[in-house]
């Protein structure tokens, strides 16, 4: 068997090894999911306050002006919500490709969330898999340089790599194709690191085209011994 067989067959077992890309979550991963929605409950019942307390003043431009911004704030929270689920397989590296419907639809959604930075807002990492999975390859890189910034996750070390190949790939400008490649190897490198043997890593350059011919072309072995 050669390399790249094996490499496959490697990433065939992972893929063959979870229930789907919207497979079931961990008790952990529930636990994480369950914190953005307590916190929108304690936002929501400080607006229905808010609410209540202008009503009983009979403050009727106060009530209309709170209103508002409730209903700004639900539609923007639940755009993030939903920006959230749609990228959470591609944050844990999962091999998903999101067919053209959907990544229609996360354009719009990001577009919607991008006009208005108020809160609630996404974490980099989350941001830059959403424009990962639309091939916008520049605000992803510019959100996994922020992400990195705070803290040193493999996930989050290989999908910047994965955003800089890309950048690698659509570039003409040697200068620059040279650049977003050092830093790609760089990252993947980094999260090889940070996460030794992983078959996670392995399967997730093998799924990334742009990636996996980077490191070929650097020598990298995208297995770590």
């Amino acid at each position: 068997m050669n390399k790249i067989e094996k490499y496959l067959t490697i990433a065939f077992a992972i893929v063959g090894g979870v229930a789907g890309p919207w497979g079931a979550y961990t008790a952990h991963d529930a636990s994480k999911f369950k914190q953005p929605f307590d916190e929108h409950d304690e936002i929501a019942k400080s607006y229905t306050a808010q609410i209540f307390s202008a009503e009983r003043r009979a403050d009727t431009k106060e009530v209309t002006r709170i209103r508002l911004l409730y209903e700004v704030y639900e539609e923007r929270w639940r755009a993030v919500r939903q920006i959230a689920q749609i990228v959470a397989p591609i944050e844990n590296l999962d091999p998903v490709q999101l067919s053209a419907q959907q990544s229609e639809g996360l354009k719009i959604l990001l577009a919607r969330v991008s006009a208005d930075p108020s809160h609630p807002t996404l974490p980099a990492k989350t941001l830059g898999a959403a424009y990962l999975a639309i091939k916008d390859f520049d605000n992803a890189a510019a959100q996994f340089n922020v992400a990195t910034s705070k803290t040193n996750d493999s996930k989050i070390l290989a999908l910047k790599a994965a955003a800089f190949s890309g950048l690698a790939f659509r570039t003409t400008n040697p200068s620059m194709k040279l650049m977003y490649e050092t830093t790609a190897v760089e990252s993947y490198v980094a999260a090889q690191k940070v996460t030794p043997k992983s078959l996670g890593l392995t399967a997730f350059a093998v799924a990334n085209p742009n990636l996996k011919a980077v490191l070929d072309n650097k020598g990298i072995e995208i297995m770590d011994r």
